[in-house]
């Protein structure tokens, strides 16, 4: 009997399994991407689980030896005297874990003619855990350049850092850290912020705890 063309061809069993393979993985991909949308989604509804996520835990832990330490020093903060200028009322309590247990009047800087002029000690309440801070104000902040500039120029040792000192964005002066000429152990900063020049020194460790933890 001659074929018909009109008839339907029947299929074989292998083509038949190879089609249920194929809509099978169609599925699966389909499948797969729903539960990556569904993922991303969520990372955008729950944002603090996407910035969890975004670095591994040994990145996001930092070692505490190399922060400065915030430990409440073990020095007691001594109280200033109650005709204080506001200058000296500025100079915080405690600076990490540093408290201010002495603040005098100085007048190192006397020939500079500042508006008034001051020396504190911050403690940890440790062994060689001092930091003295000397400090002083101009009415002019080309003043308080003037005396940073002939300060930083005759610091010798090596220099550790320096840069700017910048005021909600604004440059308000620079700062200048060396190493102690005569102790490598030791170290002295100087920074001017407008019209006021701090000059800080101790051992190395406790001055950059120091002055990275100083709010001006």
């Amino acid at each position: 009997m001659a074929d018909n063309p009109s008839a339907p061809l029947s299929s074989s069993p292998d083509s038949s399994a190879h089609a249920r393979q194929r809509r099978r993985r169609i599925g699966l991909v389909i499948a797969l991407a729903a539960v990556v949308v569904l993922v991303l989604l969520s990372a955008f509804v729950w944002p603090h689980w996407a910035v969890r996520n975004q670095q591994p835990d040994a990145q996001a832990q930092t070692s505490a030896s190399s922060r400065p330490s915030q430990a409440s020093p073990k020095a007691t903060a001594a109280p200033l005297p109650d005709s204080a200028s506001e200058l000296l009322k500025a100079m915080p309590d405690t600076v990490g874990g540093f408290a201010r247990v002495k603040a005098d009047s100085d007048s190192e800087w006397s020939t500079r003619t500042p508006i008034e002029e001051y020396s504190l000690v911050y403690s940890t309440g440790r062994s060689g855990g001092d930091v003295t801070l000397h400090l002083a104000q101009w009415s002019r902040s080309e003043d308080a350049k003037a005396l940073y500039d002939s300060q930083s120029t005759g610091m010798s040792g090596k220099e550790l850092a320096s840069g700017k000192v910048r005021s909600g964005g604004t440059v308000t002066g620079s700062y200048l850290e060396k190493a102690d000429g005569d102790d490598e152990h030791k170290a002295l900063v100087i920074w001017q912020n407008d019209t006021v020049v701090f000059r800080a020194q101790g051992q190395r460790t406790a001055l950059e705890a120091f002055y990275k933890a100083f709010p001006l």
